[in-house]
């Protein structure tokens, strides 16, 4: 049990980098919804939402707290608020980008400085899904370090936040996997300006 425990203290503490000054009130992480047909991960706010339909063969909450598990692949969306993207109703494609730039240049100084946490191969790449604007960007944990070997992300904008898909890799061979589980999430990413979002899974 150590090793989870470990394991989750080290994500909790990661997670937390781009909110220090501005704790949200609400719930920041989504939550996997099971029902007999069909499972989504939803976040429900206190007057927005938003689904991403699960295709996976297998799903269940994680031993760690806020993530979820998809075919053995650790998962989370968490809603991370900022301080310059809150005004940007209707960013334009440079806003948009200067923000979740500035959110990737923020977390990977958090980790670097705060965290003591040395890393390598910064990667990052644009791309659209679905009509919406994703920054995809991961880095390389130190082949010594024995929790994780690469962190994966997804960031967009979502109501004047940043909407984080992050999946943390225990081994490079499964990156192409869980790149396509985010690829697969975002791409059924639907929002909604209430805070009940329809046609959630029915329990068995």
């Amino acid at each position: 049990m150590k090793p989870i425990i470990t394991l989750a203290v080290y994500l909790l503490t990661t997670l937390t980098a781009f909110c220090q000054t501005n704790t949200p009130e609400e719930d920041i992480h989504a939550k996997l919804i099971q029902g007999k047909r069909k499972s989504m991960i939803v976040y429900s706010g206190k007057d927005r939402s938003f689904t991403m339909d699960v295709s996976s063969k297998t799903a269940k909450p994680s031993d760690v707290p806020g993530f979820i598990t998809l075919d053995k692949q650790i998962v989370q969306a968490t809603l991370v608020p900022t301080s310059h993207s809150r005004g940007l109703d209707n960013p334009t494609t440079i806003q948009e980008k200067d923000e979740l730039t500035r959110y990737m240049n923020y977390e990977l100084a958090y980790y670097k400085k705060k965290l003591k946490q040395s890393y390598s191969n910064v990667q990052s790449e644009w791309m659209t899904i679905q009509g919406r604007l994703f920054l995809v960007w991961y880095f390389d944990m130190p082949k010594d370090y024995k929790l994780i070997s690469r962190q994966l992300y997804f960031s967009t904008l979502f109501n004047g936040q940043v909407l984080d898909l992050n999946a943390p890799l225990f081994k490079m061979d499964n990156f192409a996997k869980a790149r396509n589980i985010l690829l697969k999430l975002a791409g059924t990413l639907k929002t909604y300006d209430k805070p009940t979002p329809p046609g959630l899974p029915k329990s068995s």
